[in-house]
């Protein structure tokens, strides 16, 4: 063959090999760039879903920033509220306790001395059946008036509920000024009322006085020995003051009596027990049951626990009372448990003396133990008093409890120190509105605003809510629309003996009459 004929032949097998060469080169090119555009695209799609995600979660940060600010106005309104009267502005049971602890603390390092005072106006029930409730709130704000107008402004009053007042008189140079005082304020609130229901209202009050330190040394023992003088004022004509010191001796000598026989009534069994139901408003199904204790006691009659449970605690023979009820209560349960019937949780309260005994879990268990109950089968309710120190043995008795399977509940909620803040650390299940707060619901949208609050609160905090002190229907519609899980009052039930329990246990359902 010739050289050149071999030559071109080289030549074109050469060109063709750099044509498919630059080919593939171009295949590459063209596939490398197509993955840069493709990389480049999702880049770019990952940079707009990363600033649509940061502007989501700045936009969620903004609704959450809101949220607490509107949640932290909201506890700022509930605090206001908590700590006043809707009705007549002053404060209320809760804040007078807080205020008069604090002023009495400081008292007993002053020469000065303190009046506690409690009020109650005579035949108020009659002006409300006669004339209405409007007239009947009415009355209560322009008393609310007087009072502010005739003390000063270094004085603490406050509406404890219904038409009771309290007020704390304070550093008197002389005890003797509270004559003077006393006589101007039973006068001035005995004058007629003008403009009450388009027309004059005549009304006197009742006065009770206890001081300090001669009557007591904090403020639940000089309101309880001041409403004591108030009762009396009540017994001796009504439109007067009494000081404590000089209540009927009569009134002594039974509680004199009462303290005496006391240790021996527990022993000779004769406290009884009555139950009240707690009623589920979702299907008005009873799911619970409160222990009350009674005192039969062998000359006076039915004597309810207001006269005997403070005189225990004073007298060191709440822990005995306390054991009582508990056996008592694991007794029934397993009594109900042999005749077949389905027991529900059974409820007693629980002495903040108890509380500072860590012998209590133990005697618990024993107790259980003895009479084969469930420690689901009881629940122990608790007051705010108990909670005053969250970290000490009151809190450790509580989590040994908790730890059994015991049910816990904070009772009265709402008229102690605590918040719910402060307690949702603590092993607390269930609050139960006090009955304060149902019977304001009737005459102030504020108290509704604050019950809806407190029941809101509470389930976010995966807490059970139970209205104490239910006695009307519009009070049941409320509770029940506001999100209320259970209650109990005597629009349902009083307390009842131990059969009557019985048979409202196996009915299983009580419906509003």
């Amino acid at each position: 063959m010739p050289l050149t004929v071999v030559v071109s032949r080289d030549w074109q097998e050469i060109r063709q090999a750099h044509a498919e060469h630059a080919q593939r080169l171009w295949g590459l090119a063209v596939t490398v760039s197509v993955l840069m555009l493709l990389a480049t695209w999702a880049l770019f799609r990952s940079m707009v879903r990363r600033q649509h995600l940061l502007e989501g979660l700045t936009l969620a940060d903004q609704k959450q920033q809101a949220l607490i600010a509107q949640l932290e106005s909201e506890k700022q309104r509930a605090l206001e509220l908590a700590a006043s009267d809707p009705l007549t502005g002053l404060h209320n049971r809760r804040m007078f306790y807080e205020l008069v602890s604090s002023h009495l603390a400081l008292a007993r390092r002053s020469r000065k001395h303190y009046a506690l005072l409690y009020l109650d106006l005579d035949h108020f029930k009659q002006i409300n059946d006669t004339l209405g409730h409007h007239a009947g709130d009415a009355l209560l704000q322009a008393v609310a008036d007087r009072l502010r107008s005739m003390l000063r402004g270094s004085d603490i009053i406050a509406r404890m509920g219904g038409d009771e007042f309290a007020v704390l008189v304070t550093a008197m140079d002389d005890m003797q000024d509270m004559d003077g005082l006393a006589q101007e304020l039973v006068s001035g609130l005995s004058a007629p009322y003008d403009g009450i229901a388009d027309q004059v209202v005549h009304t006197s009050t009742s006065m009770g006085i206890a001081f300090f330190p001669r009557d007591g040394h904090d403020v639940q023992v000089l309101c309880r020995h001041a409403d004591t003088a108030m009762y009396a004022s009540k017994k001796s004509g009504r439109n007067r003051f009494t000081y404590y010191d000089r209540v009927n001796n009569a009134d002594n000598e039974r509680r004199y009596r009462l303290l005496r026989q006391l240790p021996q009534a527990i022993a000779d069994e004769q406290l009884v027990l009555h139950f009240q139901p707690k009623v589920r408003l979702e299907d008005c199904a009873i799911v619970g049951m409160e222990a009350l204790v009674r005192w039969q006691h062998p000359e006076y009659g039915l004597i309810y626990p207001g006269d005997f449970i403070a005189m225990a605690e004073e007298h060191g023979h709440i822990q005995a009372l306390g054991d009582w009820v508990m056996q008592a209560c694991c007794r029934q349960i397993a009594a109900w448990r042999m005749q077949g019937m389905d027991v529900v949780p059974l409820a007693f309260n629980v002495s903040p003396l108890q509380l500072k005994d860590c012998a209590f879990p133990t005697r618990i268990a024993t107790c259980l133990q003895h009479y084969g109950v469930r420690a689901s089968d009881i629940e122990v309710e608790v007051t705010e008093s108990c909670l005053v120190e969250p970290d000490g043995l009151s809190a450790r008795v509580l989590y040994q409890l908790q730890n059994m399977g015991v049910h816990i509940a904070l009772d009265d909620f709402g008229t102690g120190f605590s918040s719910l803040s402060q307690i949702r650390a603590l092993p607390i299940g269930t609050i139960k509105l006090d009955k304060s707060f149902v019977n304001a619901l009737r005459s102030s949208h504020e108290a509704g605003v604050l019950v809806t609050s407190i029941i809101t609160l509470a389930h976010n905090l995966k807490m059970q809510v139970v209205a104490e002190g239910v006695e009307l229907m519009d009070q049941l519609v409320y509770l029940k629309t506001a999100g209320c899980d259970v209650v109990q009052g005597y629009f349902l039930s009083r307390p009842v003996p131990a059969q009557q329990a019985e048979v409202l246990l196996r009915q299983g359902v009580l419906e509003p009459a």
